[in-house]
């Protein structure tokens, strides 16, 4: 395993005040995890990241990773569809406002309109806390998909910027 940084353009997205939107006729199971198993954490990071070099969870110093899954404020959800495994996100709740950490579906379930159950379903969890502002960013480096995907679901370019992304190569 060789850690390389790639310069790749960031986009910061928020949506503020945002409304719950269409309920989706997908069944999608979502469970919040806590406490967070390490290994399957790891696990399901890899399997929804890999294609888009997600790597910073798989770098982290271990102990460090274990304080940040035991933070309450740091909530992890599994989004599962006919007892699989589809995707995860995780919502850092530590202000007032809340970002989504990360947000993928496993490579089997893209393009079945999961994503948009998955969205739903967090901007549900968000009403419910009465959070004013959702933030993200995303990356060239991210799916082709995610930009235009974050963009149909209300959120809206605030800043942009060139940005070193840890990638592992195997």
């Amino acid at each position: 395993m060789n850690i390389i940084y790639k310069k790749a353009k960031v986009w910061y997205l928020e949506i503020r005040n945002p409304q719950k939107q269409e309920v989706s006729k997908v069944d999608l199971k979502i469970e919040k995890q806590f406490p967070v198993a390490l290994k399957y954490y790891k696990e399901v990071y890899k399997k929804v990241g890999e294609p888009w070099d997600w790597s910073n969870r798989l770098v982290m110093d271990e102990k460090k990773l274990r304080i940040l899954l035991d933070d309450s404020k740091n909530e992890i959800y599994y989004a599962y569809f006919e007892g699989k495994l589809a995707g995860y996100f995780e919502l850092d709740t530590h202000h007032d406002d809340m970002e989504l950490v990360y947000f993928g579906l496993t490579p089997p379930f893209i393009g079945k309109g999961l994503g948009k159950a998955m969205m739903q379903q967090i901007l549900e969890i968000v009403n419910r806390r009465e959070a004013t502002r959702l933030w993200l960013h995303t990356c060239e480096i991210d799916s082709p998909q995610a930009l235009k995907f974050y963009q149909k679901s209300g959120f809206k370019i605030y800043d942009e910027k060139i940005e070193n992304q840890t990638i592992i190569e195997y």
